[in-house]
């Protein structure tokens, strides 16, 4: 089946499934109430400067000032891409150590990049280093250097590309390949060139014109910035099911992109797009930790501020001639489903991933390999250390924005993040010392009122009756109980 881009469009939301080969690959999702600013560019005010952070705040015009780190002054984190001389960007940080005190000073203007999306209390990720997309290049207005995408594995291509925008580039600017730029002519590069450097000028010209923090060039919307992103891939239809939207895609083809061929289809089916399409019992899956493998295996995936913890389970599997034949196949199916949902969930920042522990050195490289071929179908820039002789890889990707659960959903307000409640005999065993706190400090009390979840006071009349009946010939009182449907773990102890 080929891969396509679905487009669900209502009042206030978008949602953007990325299909590849009729099964969900990636999700986007933009709300009115909350819209993306990665790739903006603003004019700031630099707040405070902090030494001991190595980092600085950035009063960019938002709610929370954007902040920003002395390794984003010297490095541009938006684009992977090979340099000239074929070294990485992050082969070419400077190695004389720059101190963000002599380079930010509070009071000075600065123009910057959002690079991550605000979370929680914590505001924008900034960056001085400016790239603007286009067709076929980036430009980076701050930066001096020509670069190829990294999706671009052909030597002579990516040489014939370095020379073309040698050629071209202006003076004191960067330029990179995109991956849309294999078998571009110089004169269809040059044309996106100049568009880009159009942009930078009006950048610039909004800059000098503004005296306070401001907004001086916006990332398009959703729809419009996935297709732009998207469009080098194999993809090959584009299904929307927005006439408004259709027409603006339509057109922006049309204008940016007539070379490719890409077939839009406006959807006019009664049933929901999402829904026809399954993505919609996708969705679902997310907010639920355990995954079911074909085999009857599963994986658990356990999300934290800062870390993703997966493990893979044996569950129902049973196949194989012996155990580590099961197990190795096991680890295999779930290597394919693990990066399968690091991309459905936007799974970011450090993941660590716990494979069934299997001996043979030469099983576990083949099932890391597994992983990292895997892993080569994700946009997202990550870092895959070796499998420990433990089963375990670790890994980092590119946080540009949260994952998919933490924008779909909010902290538990009965479990407030731990994941689980109190069990009814926890609860029990709390009840019986706040009664017996009670009656240390006073022996004249006579009736002692326990009022908690009805699953509670039941655990409290069976299992702890013995308990509770010494309890009440000792202090020589009564224990009425009040049973509830409120929470399990919420009760109240009270004395007359």
């Amino acid at each position: 089946m080929d891969n396509q881009i679905l487009i669900n469009v209502t009042f206030n939301e978008t949602r953007v499934a990325i299909m590849e080969r009729g099964s969900v690959a990636e999700l986007y999702i933009e709300r009115e109430s909350t819209p993306r600013i990665v790739g903006n560019i603003y004019k700031g005010i630099v707040g405070k400067v902090v030494p001991g952070m190595q980092a600085a705040f950035i009063d960019i015009g938002l709610e929370k000032s954007g902040f920003i780190s002395v390794e984003d002054v010297n490095e541009d984190s938006l684009y992977d891409f090979y340099l000239e001389s074929g070294e990485t960007n992050e082969q070419s940080k400077k190695e004389e150590k720059v101190l963000i005190q002599d380079i930010l000073r509070e009071g000075q203007h600065a123009l910057v990049q959002v690079l991550k999306e605000p979370v929680g209390g914590k505001g924008a990720k900034v960056s001085s280093y400016i790239a603007i997309p286009g067709k076929y290049l980036v430009l980076l207005g701050t930066v001096e250097i020509i670069g190829i995408s990294r999706k671009i594995e052909d030597p002579e291509e990516r040489d014939r590309l370095s020379s073309v925008i040698r050629e071209m580039k202006p003076k004191g600017f960067g330029l990179i390949a995109r991956t849309a730029s294999i078998g571009a002519s110089a004169k269809e590069l040059k044309r996106d060139m100049n568009e880009l450097m159009g942009r930078w000028e009006d950048v610039r010209k909004k800059s000098e014109a503004r005296k306070r923090p401001a907004l001086l060039y916006r990332e398009p919307k959703l729809y419009i910035k996935t297709v732009r992103d998207f469009i080098s891939t194999d993809i090959s239809k584009i299904l929307v099911d927005s006439p408004e939207v259709y027409k603006e895609i339509k057109a922006y083809l049309k204008r940016n992109f007539s070379d490719f061929k890409i077939k839009v289809e406006l959807y006019k089916d009664k049933e929901p797009l999402f829904e026809q399409f399954g993505i919609d019992n996708e969705i679902r899956k997310i907010f639920k930790n355990k995954v079911w493998l074909k085999s009857g295996g599963h994986i658990i995936i356990e999300e934290a501020e800062g870390l993703t913890v997966v493990d893979v389970n044996t569950g129902r599997y049973q196949s194989g001639k012996n155990q580590e034949e099961t197990i190795y196949s096991l680890n295999m199916e779930a290597a394919q489903e693990i990066v399968k949902q690091i991309r459905l969930r936007n799974l970011v920042g450090i993941v660590v991933i716990d494979f069934i522990d299997i001996r043979n050195p030469k099983l576990r490289g083949q099932i890391y390999e597994a992983f990292v071929e895997a892993l080569k179908q994700d946009k997202s820039r990550s870092v895959v250390l070796e499998m420990s002789s433990f089963g375990v890889i670790q890994m980092t990707r590119q946080r540009l924005r949260e994952s998919i659960l933490t924008e779909l959903a909010e902290p538990c307000p009965y479990c407030e993040g731990v994941g689980s409640l109190k069990s009814q005999y926890t609860v029990s065993y709390e009840i019986i010392r706040e009664i017996k706190r009670h009656m240390d400090k006073s022996m004249r009390k006579k009736k002692i009122v326990v009022k908690a979840n009805s699953s509670v006071i039941k655990a409290l009349q069976s299992s702890e009756k013995d308990n509770m009946d010494r309890m009440q010939d000792k202090y020589g009182v009564e224990i009425v109980y009040k049973p509830g449907s409120g929470r399990t773990e919420k009760f109240q102890v009270t004395v007359e």
